[in-house]
């Protein structure tokens, strides 16, 4: 089997600078569609997921892939889940670090890849366990914020000071990636 275009939609360059490492090496190469989907407010980072999914391919009529993530905090119930990045640009770091700080610093992130054809959707999730830490790494440090409150279970550095190319190999998004790759590899000759 040849080399598999996909195309990725999202307006975060982080993520699709993620995926698309991860992808690269199951011979699956992604096109990035940088706009902006409509983020309806749904408990579940899947219903997100597919949602973000059909309004993407509703515009690009191509076999695509979207994904959601979010972190989770122990100490709240599905907080702030799917709506981590409302919940730090409305009280940032000070904010996170204030509502933790007296509750447990257990988390996890979780991310949820969807695939589409336009016929069916798929959806892949990744988890990564940890904990939170009592003040911000690498803050000027061009990442996604969260990152700087977080470490990995296994690890004694937030995500932050971890390579990119070792991240890649244990972190949520790789993990739901990589599930991807699998299934995608085994049907790609059946849906592309």
């Amino acid at each position: 089997m040849g080399e598999i275009l996909l195309h990725f939609v999202s307006t975060n360059r982080h993520k699709f600078t993620e995926i698309k490492r991860i992808l690269a090496k199951h011979g699956i190469k992604l096109r990035w569609h940088r706009f902006e989907l409509h983020e309806p407010s749904a408990s579940s980072l899947e219903q997100i997921a597919l949602e973000k999914a059909k309004q993407a391919y509703a515009k690009l009529q191509k076999p695509l892939i979207v994904e959601d993530t979010g972190i989770f905090f122990e100490g709240f119930t599905n907080f702030p889940g799917a709506q981590a990045k409302r919940v730090y640009e409305r009280i940032g770091f000070e904010g996170l670090l204030s509502l933790i700080s007296k509750k447990s610093r257990r988390a996890y992130f979780k991310t949820v890849i969807c695939f589409t054809d336009g016929k069916q959707y798929k959806l892949f999730s990744g988890k990564l366990e940890g904990k939170l830490t009592q003040k911000v790494y690498c803050k000027d440090k061009d990442v996604l914020p969260y990152e700087k409150i977080f470490i990995p279970k296994g690890f004694d550095k937030p995500l932050c000071m971890i390579a990119r190319e070792k991240k890649n190999e244990f972190s949520h998004r790789a993990k739901a990636a990589e599930k991807f790759a699998s299934w995608l590899k085994k049907t790609a000759n059946r849906i592309i």
